[in-house]
């Protein structure tokens, strides 16, 4: 489950924050909408009685599509604790769904990060995988839950420079390939407007890049007395994008060697593209794929802006076609600071 949903998401490890024991620092609830409400993510943040601090949070799941697509609206539920000045100790991933069943647990000691991976595909025997890596000091643990977001945003706050990139981020979901580049630009500030209340503020956008993922997170500039800023730097959500095969109605497989194609619309890209009905998409840009929904996944965080790459075979014979994607708005914000959701007005 490298980017299960929209998701989804980034954990520092070296960041200074001193608070008094058993104190909650934080908590609340992410919202995420798509073209219609997609889930939300429960989190907390909390300091423990030892002087570590914990994350926790879970995914439920809003959306017909989703819900249908993994069988349950649970989708996931992460536990990270840190060391007081947010040193990775320990991480604990797991989702349990009709897609298939994960569980990630990773330990740290002496910089030594152990990682141990269980995933269950339907159908088919648990596979096991483990392997030790090393976290350098300026290394962040990353992924694409909201939560996540919301300490990286402390981490920008206290300690980047933004002419000293990229980030090695280190992603305890991906065991073969655990590191990856993470690329942070601020952009110019906004002004967002609450739909709840019509306030208005100043916020500012700072844009992650992870491989074919891209954000853009936006957190308050100055501390105001009353409503969501009452903290200078307070992560208030991110605004993204997710890409589609649109047009195309799929399905899987009785071998999951690839993915049949039912219909296209006409006049979709995909028709445009050559794309007919009997077609089996067997890799999305050299990834192979044996359900639809790993198909949309390969697909969802690619831009829009760039056509994929789709292996097909085609009466025996192997063809490649380049398709153009249709893109969608994703918006994830918090719902416990604006309960109707904010706009960007400039």
């Amino acid at each position: 489950m490298k980017k299960p949903l929209l998701g989804i998401l980034a954990l520092v490890v070296a960041l200074s924050f001193s608070v008094r024991s058993d104190q909650v620092l934080d908590s609340g609830r992410f919202f995420f909408q798509l073209q219609e409400d997609a889930g939300n993510e429960v989190f907390s943040f909390v300091q423990l009685d030892d002087g570590n601090l914990k994350l926790t949070s879970t995914f439920i799941a809003l959306s017909e599509e989703l819900v249908q697509n993994f069988g349950t609206d649970k989708l996931f539920t992460q536990e990270i604790v840190l060391t007081p000045d947010l040193g990775l100790v320990s991480y604990l991933g797991d989702s349990d769904t009709e897609q298939g069943k994960f569980h990630v647990e990773v330990k740290v000691e002496n910089s030594v990060a152990t990682i141990q991976f269980q995933f269950q595909e339907p159908e088919k025997q648990p596979e096991r995988q483990e392997r030790q890596v090393i976290l350098e000091d300026n290394v962040v643990s990353t992924g694409l839950a909201a939560s996540q977001f919301f300490l990286l945003q402390k981490y920008i706050n206290a300690h980047i420079n933004f002419d000293q990139q990229p980030l090695l981020a280190f992603d305890p979901l991906n065991i073969q390939e655990p590191f990856v580049e993470l690329t942070l630009k601020r952009l110019d500030p906004v002004t967002l407007r609450d739909k709840a209340t019509s306030q208005q503020f100043q916020v500012q956008r700072v844009e992650v890049r992870e491989q074919d993922f891209r954000a853009e997170m936006l957190s308050c500039v100055t501390q105001s007395s009353e409503g969501p800023c009452s903290e200078a730097g307070r992560f208030l959500g991110f605004l993204s994008s997710t890409a589609t095969l649109a047009g195309v109605r799929l399905e899987d497989t009785s071998d999951r060697h690839g993915v049949l194609v039912k219909s296209v619309a006409q006049g979709s890209f995909a028709e445009q593209a050559g794309l007919t009905v009997g077609d089996v998409i067997t890799q999305v840009d050299g990834k192979a794929v044996g359900t639809s929904f790993q198909l949309r996944e390969l697909i969802r965080f690619k831009d829009p802006a760039a056509p994929v790459t789709l292996t097909v075979e085609r009466g025996g014979n192997t063809l490649e076609i380049q398709v153009r994607l249709s893109g969608s708005s994703l918006t994830g914000y918090r719902q416990d600071l604006f309960p109707s959701g904010f706009e960007v007005i400039t």
